[in-house]
Formats: C-alpha cells, sequence, structure tokens
C-alpha cells in the first residue's frame, strides 16, 4: 500500500514536470518566435515552475527549469537555453520559497530582482572572461541593430525624405539614450516579471486553499530615506563628465519608478474611498495607457506623499 502511494506521488510528480516543462517551453518559444506579440508570454514562462513548487515541491520546480533550459537549448540553441535560465530560472525557483516562508510582495519582488541582477552580472562577466568580448559592446550592438531594422521597416512603408530623416534622426536618439539606461530598464523588466508571476501564484495559492503572506499595494510606501537617493541622482546629473552621469540616470530611473508605484498606490487608495471606484481605475489605466506622460505626475505624488502622506483620512473638525 505504501508503495502504491510513493508510485502515484512519483507518478503526480513526474506528470506536473512534464505539464510544467511544456507550459514553460511554449511561453518562452513564443518570445523567441515572435518577440513582440510574444513579449507578454515571455514574462509568464516563469510561472510553471512557480505554481508546480506549491503543490509539488523545489524538486519538481527544479527540474521543469532546467527541463524547459534544456528543451529550449535542442530546439533553438544553447544561447535560447542560457538567456532563459538567465531570465527566469531565478524567479521560477526564489520568488516561490520568499512568498512560502511569509516574505511580502515588496520584499520578494526586491530580493528576486537583486539575486537575479547578481546572477546576470556573474554571468556577464564569466561570458566576457571566456569569449573576450563586452557585454555592454554587444548590447549596444544589439540596440543599434533593433533600431536600424525599424528604421529600415517605416522605410519600406513608404516614408521618404525629410519625414524619414526626421524619424532617423529621432531614432538616433532613442538609441542614444537606451544605451544609456538599459541597465535600469533592465531591472525593472525583471522586476515587472517578478510582480506578474507573483499576482498569478498567488491567486493560484489561494484557489489551492494554501496561505500566503498577503500584500495591500494600496499601502505600498517606500522607504523614506529613498528620497535623498533621488535628490542626490538629480545633482550628479548636473556634472558634464558621463562616468558620474549614466550611473545617476540609471539610478534616476529606477527610484523614478518605485516613486510611481508608490503615486499608484495613492490614487488606488482615493478611487477605492469612492462610490464608483471601479470605473475611476479604469480611467486612470486608460489614461496611463494612452498617455504616458501621465505617469510623470503619478511619480510626483508619489514623492510629495513623503510630506502629505495623501492616504491618511483627514477628519472633520467640528466648528
Amino acid at each position: 500500500m505504501r508503495f502504491n502511494q510513493q508510485s502515484r506521488t512519483v507518478a503526480q510528480r513526474l506528470g506536473a514536470a512534464a505539464l510544467g516543462i511544456a507550459g514553460s517551453f511554449i511561453l518562452f518559444a513564443a518570445y523567441m518566435v515572435i518577440p513582440l506579440a510574444g513579449f507578454f508570454s515571455g514574462l509568464l514562462a516563469p510561472f510553471p515552475a512557480a505554481f508546480f513548487r506549491l503543490g509539488h515541491g523545489r524538486g519538481t520546480a527544479l527540474i521543469i527549469t532546467l527541463g524547459s533550459a534544456t528543451l529550449l537549448a535542442a530546439v533553438f540553441g544553447i544561447q535560447s537555453g542560457s538567456f532563459y535560465l538567465l531570465q527566469c530560472g531565478v524567479i521560477s525557483l526564489l520568488m516561490p520559497e520568499l512568498l512560502i516562508r511569509g516574505h511580502g510582495t515588496a520584499r520578494t519582488i526586491a530580493w528576486t530582482t537583486a539575486v537575479n541582477l547578481v546572477a546576470l552580472a556573474l554571468a556577464a562577466l564569466a561570458f566576457s572572461m571566456i569569449s573576450g568580448q563586452s557585454i555592454h559592446g554587444l548590447a549596444i550592438q544589439e540596440i543599434n541593430s533593433s533600431i536600424s531594422q525599424a528604421a529600415a521597416v517605416y522605410e519600406h512603408a513608404g516614408i521618404k525624405g525629410d519625414e524619414l530623416a526626421l524619424l532617423k534622426q529621432s531614432m538616433t536618439m532613442v538609441a542614444s539614450l537606451l544605451i544609456r539606461i538599459y541597465p535600469a530598464l533592465l531591472t525593472i523588466l525583471l522586476a515587472v516579471m517578478t510582480g506578474c508571476n507573483l499576482v498569478l501564484v498567488r491567486r493560484a495559492a489561494t484557489r489551492m486553499g494554501l496561505e500566503l503572506t498577503n500584500g495591500n499595494f494600496n499601502a505600498f510606501r517606500n522607504w523614506d530615506l529613498l528620497v535623498w537617493l533621488l535628490i542626490a541622482a538629480g545633482f550628479a546629473m548636473l556634472a558634464g563628465n558621463p562616468i558620474i552621469t549614466t550611473p545617476a540616470l540609471n539610478v534616476l530611473v529606477i527610484v523614478t519608478s518605485l516613486y510611481f508605484l508608490q503615486g499608484l498606490a495613492v490614487m488606488l487608495t482615493i478611487t477605492a474611498r469612492q462610490s464608483f471606484g471601479g470605473v475611476l481605475r479604469v480611467m486612470l489605466f486608460l489614461m496611463l495607457l494612452f498617455q504616458p506622460y501621465l505617469a510623470a505626475l503619478v511619480a510626483v505624488l508619489g514623492i510629495f506623499d513623503l510630506w502629505g502622506d495623501f492616504r491618511t483620512p483627514r477628519k472633520r473638525e467640528n466648528l
């Protein structure tokens, strides 16, 4: 009887591992084949391993992660398998462990992103030492190549003359900016990936009857002293040396993104108090989607929440 139960357990774990490998492979393969359309599926590629960690243990999650990387390497090449491990491996394995151990949303995202960045930095250092190539140089080459391909698409679409020249000039400016801030964008991307998979894992845990520490996004608040890092990075931008301004710009982008989240939490808290809060939330997200410049105002709101404490209800005084 015990042997039969163990056999069923092993069979269930193997079945879960096979299903997880298939799911993770399909999600990441869609990103590899059609990068633009498959971008969102690539964000969710760590989810199968994180999901099956809840019900079948960390061994199953490890098998799914390594199995997906092996399958991707066999189909698309070893670079694709390595890319999957670097982008999804830490999220697949570390994030559910932190959640199970009772860490909140913000701490889970922060630790997972930090460990992922360290793993990427070590992999980049090892690659540079082995191949003799600079990761920074390869990143510049990839950005310029993507911009050139985008310009070629517009040219084939019939855009010519001064309009095409202005478009190419704008793309060149975008490329130069991306070359400077791609570390910050990579950090934000990893944090977004972790956040998206974390939301799905929480919902899956609720349906499975598992209790995980629930975090209320509306209560999100940055560390108060973070504002000094924002101020220091802003003043560093006044320096004329790129050795100073480039790191400062990356810090500025990351910290501003954190204050955008705090500003968004403030706005969601305020709208939740209204009788038609659901409609206001939908309008808010639509405005942010179609008017990205409003994100700067939301970030400013997050910064001033440090002093204004906008989420605390104001008591009316009796006159």
